[in-house]
């Protein structure tokens, strides 16, 4: 008796502890992995106080009724990234204490009816990243502890009525990334549990309606990316709803109670929908809205009075022709590209708490060129002001001197040729100035000097040619942009006032030798850069580079970038750092500081008639030259302005003079050894009588 009773424990203890060849157990937490690329079944005697089993990266097609034999115990099963297509009905019958199913990234084209039946204690499927087009009725009724359905990334086309239904502890329906084309009501029985239901990036063109009412406890609906043209009814009984998405649809009406219910709302986002009006009380009753999102429709009109306590609403790239009704309770407003027709003087005078303000392309501002003074009068909170796009020739200080807590700038994208100190001299905290995209050519000295908060500056996409001396300043100076300009000429004291600048672009530039010194000052104290990119550059490696390529090889530099020759031609694609420092040679038989010679210069011509304005330069090693306009454009010869151009031997053309034209140009040279100035005064006249002359 006691022989048979010793067997038949041996026998129980070696099916707990005994492990399949083809697997590897882990007995302090009961877990086993059958992960041979070959394998194609479940295996056999997997020990049966095993409570997770992971099969990933196999061959395993078909998983059977009673493949998980033995294993009551079992609470998660991985089978994920395989070539599994079927899973039978009963198969999961042998493994009443599952709560995770992953089956994802597999092939499985169909989930018959009935596959999770006994599954009462399941909280979550993953079968995402598969070949599901379709959920049938009954796949997951009455599973009364899910929680989590994540089917994306499939292939579901159709959903059938009664696909899922008492369903009352769910959290999270995952549809999104699939081709569903429509949700009937039925789809989603009552009670629903679901707080989010993710139905982004399908092909939904109708949602009846009631066909989402069941989930009366959801915080957050998705439909970005389908083809919705109406929601009429599609939000009926969603009570608790905060946050609605369907971003990128084809809506273009909103009836007056297509929110009707949702006193709870507080995110609504309408946005890339072609919504040509809003008329009538259609946000009237969402008393807790905060954020409204009506970018990129069509509006050309928007009467309908907004809740009074909405904090955002995006109304850019519309078509609307005057500023709508606002509620002074806003604290971010974007009216960005929109033909607006008119802005008054105090126009957003009665929303003082207004922090964000985007008034980018706005056609008002386009036909001006600037900005009329007191637009901005009564915005003392406001701290981002966007204004890029508008076509302004110059930074709208008198407007902006209304503003005296900004600190974010933006001015991208404008025409502006020439910056100015007094530009800025009321926005002493400005933290973020963008300029990117002007037509700016230099940056000259002091021009920063009243920003002492400037944290970032973007000069990007101008066509600079020069950095003077201390051009840029300030204490907590950490990022410059000057990447894809024209830039030929730093100054070797740039940046002798800006010493925590730790985030530096000078790509994509003009630029063939640097001063020696010139980023000494930001490593001074041995702090790293944390980012700088100085590529694409044609860096001519001769003698103007020397003193540079010694800076390159202290302790200090040894985190820069490595710059590549772009020339001459034996040190091509070589690393400045590792070149010889005594191959760093220029042909030269006597080193000069350059001079200059301006005589044979039109200093008088007639309207229409041409000028050229001369620069002989003597230097040695060549100098790059530099001319200044009377309006403070500055050129090279790789510059391309409108009736000016710089020839290869430095003088300065004018192709067909006009009264603008007259004044005081201004030529430097510069070389590693330093540079020198010389002025031409050009007069231009219309009498008959006067006479072209030259400097003789």
């Amino acid at each position: 008796m006691w022989w048979t009773f010793l067997c038949v424990l041996v026998a129980l203890i070696d099916a707990v502890h005994a492990c399949p060849p083809e697997c590897t157990c882990f007995g302090d937490v009961p877990t086993v992995q059958c992960n041979i690329p070959t394998l194609d079944h479940i295996p056999k005697g997997i020990p049966s106080n095993t409570t997770l089993l992971q099969m990933k990266g196999t061959e395993l097609r078909v998983v059977r009724k009673g493949d998980l034999a033995g294993l009551p115990l079992l609470k998660t099963l991985y089978l994920f990234n395989n070539k599994l297509q079927t899973i039978e009905v009963g198969a999961f019958d042998d493994v009443p204490a599952i709560v995770d199913i992953e089956i994802g990234s597999n092939q499985i084209s169909d989930l018959p009816p009935g596959v999770f039946r006994g599954c009462g204690q399941l909280q979550s499927v993953v079968a995402d990243r598969n070949k599901l087009t379709k959920i049938q009725k009954g796949v997951f009724n009455d599973l009364a502890s899910l929680q989590a359905v994540r089917l994306g990334n499939n292939e579901i086309e159709t959903i059938e009525v009664g696909a899922f239904s008492n369903l009352s502890n769910s959290i999270v329906f995952s549809l999104e990334n699939n081709r569903i084309r429509d949700i009937r009501k039925g789809v989603f029985d009552a009670p629903q549990g679901a707080t989010q239901i993710q139905l982004q990036n399908n092909n939904i063109s109708v949602i009846e309606p009631g066909a989402l009412s069941a989930f009366s406890k959801i915080y957050m609906l998705l439909l970005d990316n389908n083809v919705l043209s109406t929601i009429t009814g599609a939000l009926k009984g969603l009570d608790n709803a905060e946050i609605i998405s369907i971003n990128n649809n084809k809506i273009v009406v909103l009836a007056e109670n297509t929110f009707e219910g949702l006193h709870k709302l507080s995110g609504l986002d309408l946005s890339n929908n072609q919504i040509r009006a809003i008329t009538g009380q259609v946000f009237v009753n969402l008393s807790n809205l905060q954020t409204l999102n009506l970018h990129s429709n069509k509006l050309v009109r928007m009467d309908s009075p907004l809740p009074k306590g909405i904090g955002q609403v995006m109304l850019s790239s519309n078509l609307l022709s005057q500023v709508p009704p606002l509620p002074g309770s806003l604290g971010t407003l974007d009216l960005s590209y929109n033909p607006l027709e008119s802005l008054v003087q105090g126009q957003f005078s009665h929303i003082p708490s207004i922090t964000t303000l985007g008034l980018s392309g706005i056609k008002y501002f386009i036909e001006k060129g600037t900005i009329d003074a007191g637009v901005f009068a009564g915005l003392g909170r406001l701290g981002t002001l966007n204004l890029a796009d508008n076509r302004l020739t110059r930074v709208p200080s008198e407007a902006l001197g209304k503003i005296n807590q900004l600190d974010t700038l933006n001015l991208a994208g404008n025409e502006i040729t020439t910056l100015h100190p007094s530009d800025f001299v009321n926005q002493t905290i400005i933290q973020t100035l963008n300029l990117n995209g002007n037509n700016l050519t230099s940056v000259p000295e002091s021009v920063f000097d009243k920003l002492t908060r400037l944290e970032e500056v973007d000069l990007s996409y101008n066509p600079i040619v020069y950095v003077g001396p201390g051009a840029f300043k300030g204490g907590v100076l950490f990022s410059v942009h000057l990447d894809h300009t024209k830039l030929r000429i730093i100054d070797g004291a740039a940046f002798n006032e800006s010493v925590e600048v730790k985030w530096l672009q000078l790509n994509n530039n003009y630029l063939q030798f640097l001063p020696g010194g010139v980023f000494k000052p930001l490593t001074f104290y041995g702090d790293l850069m944390e980012f700088e990119d100085m590529s694409d550059n044609p860096w001519k490696c001769d003698c103007q580079m020397y003193e540079y390529a010694q800076y390159a090889r202290s302790p200090a530099a040894e985190h820069l970038s490595t710059l590549e020759c772009a020339s001459p031609g034996n040190l091509t694609k070589q690393v400045l750092r590792k070149v010889p420092l005594n191959t760093l040679k220029c042909d030269c038989p006597h080193y000069a500081v350059p001079t200059i010679d301006t005589k044979g210069s039109s200093t008088v011509v007639r309207v229409g008639q041409g000028a050229v304005l001369n620069c002989q330069v003597t230097a040695c090693p060549e100098a790059a030259v530099i001319w200044t306009t009377p309006t403070g454009v500055s050129l090279t010869s790789d510059s391309q302005h409108p009736g000016l151009h710089v020839l290869s031997d430095g003088s300065l053309v004018v192709v067909s003079a006009s009264s603008d034209d007259s004044g005081t140009y201004s030529c430097m040279a510069v070389n590693y050894l330093g540079k020198a100035t010389a002025t031409v005064r050009l007069r231009v006249t219309d009498g008959p009588h006067d006479h072209d002359t030259t400097d003789r």
